[in-house]
């Protein structure tokens, strides 16, 4: 059985179409109890676990720092420590912003993180923790979630443009937007 963590978000909602899986929600298991999740695997015992939860709200990281770092940092890590444990693999849903967005290259696994902002300090602490733990681990970078399914920046656009004249949104950043089904 694989179990996934992050039941109602765009990936996990994929992944429950496209395989068999056990998805857990909020009311399963809290990100905010980072305990809760470990225990929450011991449980299932699962053959794999793939953690599409976050706390994804990223300007609202910047005045909820310590609940974001929780969700996207202790939370992954207590899952990726109870996984290693039990000698079973992690897959971890991370994000390009644990990169400081400059260069003109596409990101690479080998470079350096340097977060800018609260959201991308959170998931990095994740990433940490995951790769602290050791045991059987992958971290999937994304940028720009999308699906038909939930909240995203193409379905806000178009929501927007269909009550305004005009749209102002941010022109200095560069990517593109992934399918979460081929994440899925």
């Amino acid at each position: 059985m694989i179990l996934v963590f992050g039941k109602t978000g765009q990936v996990a909602t994929q992944l429950q179409r496209q395989a068999t899986v056990t998805a857990l929600g909020r009311d399963a298991a809290d990100l905010s109890d980072p305990a809760a999740c470990a225990a929450a695997i011991r449980a299932h015992a699962p053959r794999c676990v793939i953690n599409a939860a976050a706390y994804t709200a990223v300007d609202r990281a910047e005045e909820d720092e310590d609940l974001a770092t929780v969700i996207n940092g202790a939370a992954p890590t207590a899952m990726a420590q109870a996984c290693a444990a039990l000698d079973i693999p992690f897959l971890h849903i991370s994000t390009d912003y644990v990169f400081d967005g400059s260069g003109s290259q596409p990101w690479t696994p080998e470079d350096k993180a340097r977060p800018l902002n609260a959201y991308g300090r959170s998931k990095r602490a994740g990433e940490t923790g995951i790769m602290a733990a050791g045991g059987r681990h992958a971290i999937l970078r994304t940028s720009w979630v999308v699906s038909a399914h939930g909240q995203n920046f193409v379905k806000t656009m178009l929501r927007l443009s269909e009550t305004r004249d005009a749209l102002s949104i941010v022109d200095d950043q560069i990517g593109g937007p992934t399918p979460a089904a081929e994440i899925a």
